[in-house]
């Protein structure tokens, strides 16, 4: 089964185990629209997570904190997802731990700009292709639905309707 990485309009992404393209589009449904987004899949992906020393929020369900990619994931990351950050952050910013705090800032500013560029550089670029099907059609735009979910909804619908339906009589009256 493959992973789908999805690189959302904001900047952000997700990463989904699932069969299909249209399944991971409906796991994805929980953050958004996958559909307006870029949706690939990834070879490799690999993540590691360490366990916090502490607790310091009540409500955090997994005490975990991102640690760091797999070396395969942080080149796609890089390279795909993020590559305006990466040409900057991959260029000699002359950080080499005794920098001045002029040198510092002015190189933070970069990869400040870089990333305000990756969070704008895909928003609203893209539409969903709406269904000639009026009733998927109408789901996608009032819920802002993926299509193949939308499809799913309206199939499951027209089934309800159907099975609900009074038999109809052979007899002529």
């Amino acid at each position: 089964m493959p992973i789908f990485i999805c690189r959302w309009q904001n900047g952000d992404f997700s990463a989904v185990f699932a069969p299909s393209r249209g399944e991971a589009m409906e796991l994805l449904d929980e953050v958004g629209n996958g559909e307006v987004s870029e949706l690939f899949t990834a070879k490799n992906f690999m993540v590691h997570f360490r366990l916090k020393g502490e607790a310091d929020d009540l409500e955090e369900l997994v005490p975990v904190v991102l640690d760091n990619f797999g070396e395969e994931t942080l080149d796609m990351l890089s390279e795909r997802v993020y590559p305006i950050y990466n040409s900057v952050s991959g260029e000699d910013l002359n950080y080499n731990g005794d920098v001045s705090k002029d040198k510092l800032n002015a190189a933070l500013k970069l990869l400040n700009e870089a990333l305000t560029t990756e969070r704008l550089r895909q928003l609203g670029t893209k539409q969903p292709e709406l269904s000639d099907d009026a009733d998927v059609a109408e789901l996608q735009k009032k819920h802002d639905m993926p299509r193949p979910m939308a499809e799913k909804a309206v199939k499951k619908r027209r089934r309800r309707a159907v099975a609900e339906m009074p038999p109809s009589s052979d007899k002529v009256h």
